[in-house]
């Protein structure tokens, strides 16, 4: 329940103290009854003092509550800023999945993400009410400055929760809502207590921060597991420790008065928080990597993921060989501008925003698999754009697929050796065989790969399709890297039986006229 307005001279008490850290004044029994029913005035009755009073403490003070300030209160007990960093990363893991896009279900799922991040942070300020009121950046918080009550703001919590779990059930699937739950009450049942108790809080509040891109990835596709949400999710819990560390160790003293058990507490060299950060930023530089090997990603999200996350390496360097606060708060702010860009250009590199031209490369070998294998995969988002006839009714859907498009056409021209040679030659157009390409040195790399590790169950799986690769010598079909390996493995094995070749050139001939 907000507190109600204060008599206009105890308002103005306040108001001057609020100026100076402490402001002794003359202690009137009337004035200390009407400082008893303000929990915001931080009254020491035998000294007569009032210390630490904040102008965002006495909002409520000497005016009637406006729905403005009720709603100011609201999103400080949801942290909005950290909530729209959630709504960020669902999004992300919503976009990775390509075109077309069902708004309305987008719309669902960052709105119901942002209502259950909104949730957990109440309760977790509900909980640490206590502790909040001991540290310098949280006790100007609502709850520690008494401008609401307990009970109103778990009421807060509750309703948020609930919203949250009805929009994402209904606007996305069961599974999504579950997975909003869960990660409520692993933020506020588990990790805000383990906060007090272990060092170890850290990094199961990072699993906190990995689910939503997974929810994201849920939402779009309705399956949980794949590599584009494993990736996401792995980037975001590693994000948060040089994110974390570098944030808790220039902020330790205030910590420590507070009672938390963090690492920087037990830190005063800063040696474990700047090692730690280094760890994981060096964890992180793998991901565009594993991102472009995996077809997750294009080539060249490994070029330019790798220039960011040398530059993050490099000042977590600084950090480690130099822990202070200085040093700490670069690493901290780089981790602020790291994520968006790096999660901006994997959403944008996803092989799932393929145009028609990329399918129609892609289509022949679809059917072979389908037709041979009896495999049904969702090879170079071929399905999704089959469906896609339904989606451009939404004018707004085939405008944003198209410019995501159109980026991507771009960037799939940008690359190190296009500005460098490129326009000396007169090409309007990358040369990808160039020895410079990123995309030609991937494919290289992954083919070389593939070679030297070829398995017994593999090679017997694809031996028709390879077979007739060798027979039309290539020219009808486009095939992937992986169908390249077998093709090299089988060249000099059963391609001399005849019976084989005539075999598989009438059924070939026949799949190349459908």
């Amino acid at each position: 329940m907000l507190t109600p307005a204060s008599p206009p001279h105890v308002c103005a008490m306040l108001v001057a103290a609020s100026y100076k850290r402490r402001q002794s004044f003359q202690m009137t029994s009337r004035l200390a009854r009407s400082l008893t029913t303000h929990p915001t005035a931080k009254v020491v009755a035998a000294t007569g003092t009032v210390s630490s009073i904040d102008s965002a403490d006495i909002i409520h003070l000497g005016k009637v509550i406006t729905l403005k300030d009720r709603l100011m209160i609201y999103s400080q007990l949801s942290k909005a800023r950290l909530s729209a960093l959630v709504v960020m990363t669902t999004g992300a893991g919503f976009l990775m999945a390509g075109g077309p896009i069902s708004w309305s279900t987008f719309a669902a799922a960052t709105l119901g993400t942002s209502l259950a991040a909104a949730s957990a942070n109440t309760f977790n300020q509900c909980w640490e009410v206590d502790l909040d009121a001991k540290m310098q950046r949280t006790h100007r918080r609502p709850l520690p400055s008494g401008r609401i009550s307990q009970p109103h703001a778990l009421a807060f919590g509750a309703a948020t929760a609930t919203a949250s779990t009805v929009i994402l059930a209904t606007g996305c699937s069961p599974l999504v809502a579950s997975l909003g739950l869960f990660n409520i009450g692993l933020y506020s049942l588990v990790y805000t207590p383990m906060k007090m108790k272990s060092e170890l809080n850290t990094w199961v509040g990072s699993i906190v921060g990995a689910i939503p891109p997974v929810m994201g990835w849920a939402a779009a596709t309705g399956t949980l597991l794949a590599p584009e949400a494993v990736l996401h999710a792995y980037l975001m819990y590693c994000w948060q420790m040089p994110h974390f560390f570098a944030l808790s160790w220039r902020s330790r003293k205030d910590y420590g008065r507070g009672g938390y058990k963090m690492v920087a507490c037990n830190d005063p060299t800063g040696s474990r928080s700047a090692a730690l950060a280094l760890r994981y930023s060096y964890y992180m530089g793998a991901i565009p990597i594993i991102a472009s090997i995996t077809d997750t990603t294009s080539y060249m999200f490994a070029v330019e993921g790798s220039i960011v996350n040398a530059y993050a390496i490099y000042l977590a360097h600084k950090f480690y060989a130099n822990p202070n606060n200085a040093t700490a708060q670069k690493v901290f702010m780089a981790s602020l501008w790291y994520l968006p860009v790096v999660m901006g250009c994997m959403v944008l590199h996803s092989q799932n925003w393929m145009d028609k031209d990329e399918i129609e490369q892609n289509k022949d070998v679809r059917v072979w698999r389908e037709a041979f294998l009896g495999e049904v995969e969702n090879f170079g988002n071929f399905q999704s754009n089959q469906v896609s006839e339904n989606f451009d009714k939404n004018t707004m859907s085939a405008w944003f697929v198209s410019k995501v498009r159109a980026v991507r056409r771009c960037m799939r021209e940008f690359c190190i050796h296009e500005n460098l040679w490129g326009v000396k030659n007169g090409q309007h157009h990358a040369d990808k065989t160039n020895v410079l390409c990123p995309v030609h040195v991937g494919n290289q790399a992954k083919e070389t790969m593939a070679v030297t590790t070829p398995t017994k169950k593999d090679l017997t799986a694809y031996p028709f399709m390879i077979n007739h690769f060798i027979l039309t010598g290539g020219t009808r079909f486009h095939l992937n890297n992986r169908e390249l390996q077998y093709l090299r493995l089988f060249r000099h094995r059963n391609h001399t039986d005849n019976n084989i070749r005539k075999k598989l050139e009438v059924v070939g001939n026949k799949l190349s006229r459908t």
